[in-house]
């Protein structure tokens, strides 16, 4: 039985994933720090992981990724080939299933951003696109991992896609949800 409200959350979601895409195109590619940047579509495909819905987040994550290749100068289909996998996998843990808190999601989500960024930059490496190991794991991967999970937190508690931000049994209006207090 899903308790969450739906309009709620498609509404949202479609909020999330317009500002990601504006944002993605526009700053995106101008704030660098330490040679990392903020993958704006791997925060949409967390989003989409953590919406409930496996089919969407991996539809999501193929996407993400595709819009991601095709607006970097990098080897199109390999971060839609990660964000796939990964919405996939991600979609169906325990915790997105049944869904979360922000501190549960926000942990998840930085091991998931960590797992892809070094396994994307390990990939760079290998097909012959970057050649400084240091660099390229240290520099590019593991700062845009950092900087990516702490961008996905406040994107996470925008969405209302955490089970904390959508309880049906919610007081609105008078009174409190502890007996006694009015």
């Amino acid at each position: 039985m899903d308790l969450r409200d739906a309009t709620h959350s498609n509404t949202a979601l479609v909020v999330v994933t317009v500002i990601a895409v504006l944002l993605h195109v526009g700053i995106g590619p101008q704030i660098s720090i330490f040679g990392g940047r903020i993958n704006f579509m791997l925060v949409l495909a967390i989003v989409y992981a953590f919406s409930g819905n496996t089919r969407s987040a991996v539809i999501a994550g193929f996407a993400c990724g595709l819009f991601y290749d095709l607006t970097a100068s990098v080897p199109v289909g390999l971060m839609s080939l990660l964000l796939t996998i990964g919405g996939f996998v991600l979609s169906n843990t325990p915790s997105a299933r049944v869904g979360s808190s922000l501190a549960d999601a926000s942990r998840l989500s930085f091991v998931y951003a960590f797992v892809i960024c070094i396994v994307y930059s390990l990939l760079l490496l290998i097909m012959g696109v970057r050649s400084d190991v240091m660099a390229t794991v240290f520099g590019h991967g593991l700062t845009s991992a950092i900087i990516t999970g702490l961008v996905t937190i406040p994107a996470l508690m925008f969405s209302g896609v955490l089970d904390g931000q959508h309880h049906s049994f919610s007081s609105r209006g008078k009174g409190s949800r502890f007996k006694g207090i009015k």
